[in-house]
């Protein structure tokens, strides 16, 4: 039995609170796990407090002080934002018969009024950071705009927003698959009036169902005492559906979680950036020589109070000599007649450790197919050594997870559409609901050049017509991303019917000096030649 408005305005605090407190099983067990790939990926100087690992042999001090040191490069982040970044150099195709809510919408897809590139950027970068979002389409309509014409005019508009899996607290499904309520955490804050506002920060809930949603406020009456939830507001919106959808990284048939891109990069990375703490630690403490000198030659500091002037210079030597020995020296005993010396470090822990990050780093690329980013020590210097197969192979590798993640960012859009619709009275399935917006599904590397080059060279080779005509509409798509619906359809309609009908020349095409259809003139300056000699 589905829960109705009223039965929520009637309930009581105290089963409010057990709702908002409850959180999916699975959820609870991933909140750890989805902390560090938030923040792993967000990176700054907290978080080498919670992922900077003390050593066996280090003491407190050291230990701070090499955690103040501490650095790290971002390959997470930079992960992200390489797959974001071929991903959507891909050429999406947005239709222009798409209806006009629709077109606003794209043009202001987001709480800052983004557009729809925006929205799907951050889509796309959560996903691939937790591995599944939930996406919210709202909308600030008012009761006051009832007409479509009044509402262009008006600032009212839809928009949507990204929730990470943190703050998605539990859902469930009905028996169609579809979400048949959600329930998620929002952050406000009291920062309406500059001069009275606190600017405390403050957890509310909101819940979606398929005919309203709700604003529940949980206030604790001073410090330590009773929670109490109340209802704070709520509408009904009368779409028979809930207004989020579910956005994965790799689309799969989960109900509750999908695997993020950076499932184990976060923690290669992490083992990374301790690895470089250590070798910082071994530059700082390794890298000068230490002076090693009979303790029968060590003369005595003195007293706190003693100044570096007292008569016999005892203090003022030993400070000298302590830092000839660069701030430490190891004493032996003097009977057994070894001079006083320097000793080198053992650069040998230094290579282990730069070896050891070197692999880490090209195993957390290659594991996405992005070797080619960091190929070989000396790809720092700008050179790849990989070969031919195996830059074949990382494309191929690439280019698939670069797809998948095409597909789930066009049913990302899909989803977007439907519920725009949803919100303008046109509440359909999802299959049913058009796709206005379409990935690439490759990611190769030509361009139109290579393709118009391809192109030529089919024709050469004599290849079929039907091989011919596809490779066009490819290079259709290429040239006019944007076409419409009408158009493309009466260009594919002439290359079907009309292109190829009377075969040209290739070699002749496109000579200026070449009329189509006739024949080529023979070249007599051969003959004039050989006239001339006879004569």
């Amino acid at each position: 039995m589905n829960l109705t408005l009223e039965q929520l305005q009637s309930a009581a605090s105290g089963d409010l609170l057990k709702m908002v407190e409850r959180r999916h099983p699975e959820y609870a067990s991933n909140i750890e796990h989805w902390t560090f790939l938030q923040d792993t990926f967000k990176g700054g100087r907290k978080w080498f407090e919670k992922n900077l690992f003390r050593g066996s042999k280090e003491g407190p001090k050291e230990f701070r002080d090499r955690k103040k040191r501490a650095f790290r490069f971002p390959h997470t982040r930079e992960v992200v934002n390489l797959v974001n970044k071929y991903v959507l150099k891909g050429i999406v195709e947005r239709s222009t018969d798409a209806p006009e809510e629709v077109k606003r919408f794209w043009k202001n897809a987001t709480l800052s009024k983004g557009p729809i590139e925006n929205l799907i950027e951050t889509i796309s970068a959560k996903n691939s950071t937790f591995g599944r979002v939930a996406v919210v389409v709202d909308n600030n309509y008012s009761e006051a705009v009832a007409s479509v014409a009044e509402r262009k005019g008006s600032k009212e508009r839809i928009y949507a927003y990204v929730v990470s899996p943190l703050n998605v607290l539990d859902f469930a499904y009905d028996d169609d698959g579809e979400l048949n309520w959600i329930l998620l955490a929002e952050i406000a804050r009291d920062d309406g009036n500059p001069l009275t506002a606190t600017g405390a920060e403050r957890v509310r809930y909101r819940l979606w169902t398929k005919d309203f949603w709700a604003l529940i406020n949980v206030v604790q009456d001073g410090k330590g005492g009773p929670k109490r939830a109340t209802l704070e507001s709520s509408d009904t919106h009368k779409l028979g559906l809930v207004p989020v959808f579910f956005s994965d990284h790799v689309i799969t048939d989960s109900l509750y979680t999908a695997p993020a891109l950076i499932e184990d990069v976060a923690y290669l990375d992490r083992a990374c950036a301790n690895y470089l703490s250590n070798l910082d630690a071994i530059i700082q403490d390794q890298t000068f020589s230490q002076l090693v000198i009979p303790f029968q030659g060590l003369l005595p500091s003195g007293d706190e109070s003693d100044d570096a002037d007292d008569n016999d210079g005892s203090r003022a030597t030993y400070t000298a000599l302590y830092e000839m020995g660069t701030k430490r020296i190891f004493a032996y005993n003097a009977e057994g007649s070894a001079a006083p010396s320097y000793i080198s470090p053992d650069p040998k822990q230094a290579g282990l450790v730069t070896s050891t990050i070197s692999t880490i780093i090209s195993e957390i690329y290659h594991s996405i197919g992005m070797a080619g980013e960091r190929t070989k020590q000396d790809n720092a210097l700008g050179i790849d050594n990989s070969s031919g197969v195996a830059k074949a192979y990382d494309f191929e590798r690439l280019n698939a997870m670069l797809v998948s993640k095409a597909q789930s960012l066009e049913l990302a859009e899909h989803n977007l559409v439907r519920l725009i619709m949803a919100w303008n009275g046109d509440t359909k399935e999802l299959e049913d609901t058009k796709k206005y917006a379409t990935y690439p599904a490759t990611f190769d590397v030509r361009n139109l050049a290579d393709e118009f080059d391809t192109a030529q060279r089919l024709s050469l080779m004599g290849a079929p017509r039907s091989l011919r005509q596809e490779h066009m509409r490819r290079m259709v798509a290429k040239m006019f991303p944007q076409l419409g619906e009408s158009e493309r359809a009466k260009i594919e309609k002439e290359i079907e019917d009309e292109w190829l009908e009377i075969e040209v020349d290739p070699v002749t095409a496109g000579r200026p000096d070449q009329k189509p259809g006739l024949p080529n003139h023979q070249n007599n300056q051969g003959q004039n030649n050989k006239s001339e000699a006879a004569a």
